[in-house]
Order: C-alpha cells, then sequence, then structure tokens
C-alpha cells in the first residue's frame, strides 16, 4: 500500500489557484459523523492546506444524527452536499429525492457487529433470541445489521432485538455486563474502545456483508445539473486533501491529534489503531484506476440484501436504478492532468 500511497504527492503541485475571500464561494455539507472524525480527514486536510480556497471554494463540514439525518438535511437543501451511506442514498432516490453520488469515499463499509470473544455467541445465527445494541437506530450500522439478520435466517423483532447501547462507551460496556445486549454493531471507530475497557471482542459480522460499499459523497440532482464546473473544483480539492493525508500521514495524525484532538480519538491509546483503520477505509481496491471512482458492483449487491425481509426490515421497497444515481463524470474530471496512475 505504502508504493501506491507515495506516489500521491506527485499531485499536491498541480491546478493551484488562489481566490480573495471576499470571491469564495459557499459550498457547504453534512456528514453521517456526529462530530469531528478522523474519518473525514481529506476534508480538513484539503482546509488546511488551502486546496479548497485555491479552487475558490469556502467549504463547512456540519454533523448530523446519522447517515438518515444527514441525507434528509441534504435532500431538503439545507446544504450543498452530503457524505453518507450507500444505503441511505438508495432509500432517499427510492423516496422521491433525487441524489447523485458522484465520489466513493470510502470503498469499504465502516460498521461490524462483535461479540465479547468468550461468548458463546459464534456466528449471527447463534443469535436469536438475544438482542443487539446499536449506537443509533437512525445510523448507517441499521441497514447493515438488519441485513446481517436477514442473511442468516432470522426476524427483527421476533428472533433478535436492537436497542440503543451507546458508543463504545461506558453504556456500552454496562450494557453488555449487565446482560441488556449479548452483541454490539456500530463504526468500527466505536467498535476499537470496547476492548479498551477490559472487554476483547471478536466479529459475528456475515461474510458477505463485508462485500457492502462503504459512504458516499452525494448531492442533488438539480446541483449536479446547475453546476457540474463547482462540483469538479470541490472534488478535486477533497482529492488533494486524501492525498496529502495519506502521503503525509504521520504529521497528518500529528494535526489530528492537536487541532482535531476529538476526530483522532486525542490521547487514547487506541487512536494510532483507529488512524490505521481509517487510512484502509481510503485505499481503494487494486480495480479502481482513479481513487474515488465507483464499484456499481458492489452497490448493487448491497441493494439485494435492502430489499429482503418485511416490514421495517426491508429498507429498500425495491430496486433503484444506479445508473441513474451513480456518475463518475466529476472524478474523473476532477483527475485530468493528473498523475492518477502512480498516485493510485
Amino acid at each position: 500500500m505504502k508504493s501506491r500511497i507515495l506516489a500521491t504527492g506527485m499531485i499536491l503541485a498541480a491546478l493551484m489557484g488562489s481566490a480573495s475571500a471576499q470571491d469564495l464561494v459557499k459550498f457547504h455539507g453534512v456528514t453521517a459523523q456526529g462530530g469531528p472524525t478522523a474519518q473525514m480527514f481529506p476534508i480538513f486536510m484539503a482546509q488546511e492546506q488551502g486546496f479548497y480556497e485555491d479552487e475558490g471554494l469556502d467549504v463547512v463540514l456540519n454533523y448530523s444524527k446519522g447517515s438518515s439525518d444527514a441525507a434528509r438535511q441534504l435532500a431538503a437543501g439545507n446544504v450543498d452536499w452530503g457524505i453518507f451511506s450507500s444505503a441511505a442514498t438508495m432509500q432517499t432516490v427510492q423516496r422521491g429525492f433525487p441524489l447523485k453520488s458522484i465520489m466513493q469515499i470510502y470503498y469499504p463499509d465502516t460498521f461490524d457487529i462483535v461479540v465479547p470473544a468468550d461468548s458463546d455467541i459464534q456466528t449471527m445465527a447463534d443469535m436469536a433470541g438475544k438482542t443487539i445494541g446499536l449506537s443509533d437506530l437512525a445510523g448507517g450500522e441499521v441497514p447493515m445489521t438488519r441485513a446481517s439478520i436477514v442473511e442468516t435466517g432470522l426476524k427483527e423483532g421476533s428472533d433478535v432485538k436492537m436497542v440503543v447501547a451507546g458508543e463504545g462507551d461506558p453504556t456500552t460496556i454496562r450494557s453488555f455486563t449487565e446482560g441488556r445486549i449479548q452483541a454490539y454493531a456500530g463504526a468500527k471507530r466505536d467498535l476499537l474502545l470496547i476492548p479498551a475497557q477490559g472487554i476483547p471482542t471478536r466479529s459475528i459480522t456475515p461474510e458477505a456483508i463485508a462485500r457492502f460499499p462503504g459512504d458516499a459523497l452525494s448531492v442533488r440532482a438539480e446541483t449536479f445539473e446547475s453546476d457540474p464546473e463547482l462540483l469538479v473544483k470541490f472534488v478535486r480539492a477533497t482529492l488533494k486533501g486524501w492525498a496529502w493525508g495519506m502521503e503525509n500521514d504521520a504529521e497528518a495524525f500529528e494535526l489530528l491529534k492537536t487541532k482535531y484532538a476529538a476526530a483522532s480519538l486525542g490521547d487514547n491509546p487506541v487512536a494510532p489503531e483507529f488512524w490505521e483503520l481509517v487510512k484502509s477505509y481510503y485505499t481503494a481496491p487494486e480495480s479502481v484506476t482513479q481513487h474515488g471512482t465507483f464499484l456499481p458492483e458492489a452497490w448493487d449487491f448491497y441493494m439485494t440484501y435492502l430489499q429482503l425481509g418485511e416490514g421495517e426490515q426491508q429498507a429498500l421497497a425495491g430496486p433503484v436504478d444506479l445508473s441513474t444515481v451513480l456518475t463518475d463524470d466529476v472524478v474523473v474530471k476532477a483527475w485530468t492532468g493528473l498523475d492518477v496512475a502512480s498516485a493510485q
């Protein structure tokens, strides 16, 4: 991976312009994250290095209560762009709010389901009659958890219950020790915190679920149609932030630990492990020749699972035409003139 990352520095000197503060175009967005997190490091680094300003943009990152909330904010026009789960993207489109996903942010899904290492539970099938804790019933882990339940042939509610049980914090630990939950589903960042508090864990997420795609950058269809050049500028600066952070990972991590302490877990002993995890999210598969482009087959695979089950367990009432949702046009134009082969 290192050889693929080192060459990203070759793009950082490219396409550097400048703009005065009064000329900057406001382009504000929202993430599924509830607060600053190292998972948004490309945006933080692009802000710190002035890449957005170089493109004439005033970029502000806002936070939300999860993927569903972030998608609602974008659909309502409260923000110009959003980063949230692929499930929330497809659900929002199916509800009649046209979105365009213009960049894959994380390649792998960032959620997992774990049990205490000494638990008798070996697979999701063993969760019959038991309870799974989650950080938020509106978060991106919910569709993943429901898909995992369906994959095992169980039913939510009658077989497996889901309850809110903290964010890998003392609430989660108490929920385990008091027997309120027997498994926990959440962001891998939150899962790192559990062993550090005395409960070693292991994953029981079905193997197929690991193929689900991670979060994507989306805009309203009207924005995509009305100002494509603005989107190219934004994505180009974000790619520069990604490249800078991946190449200068030690410096980026130090910046996150100081100026963005909450984002990197600060002095928490698992902070370095979290940073390594985050970098893995941003390492594309070998089949990807231009970072940020989509793997439609991963989305299609996830969409199949989202249509399984009944009632609330069925996240999608039917298929979504992904050809109208996913587009690589913006990323490809953003990479124009850059040494993409060596950067990958």
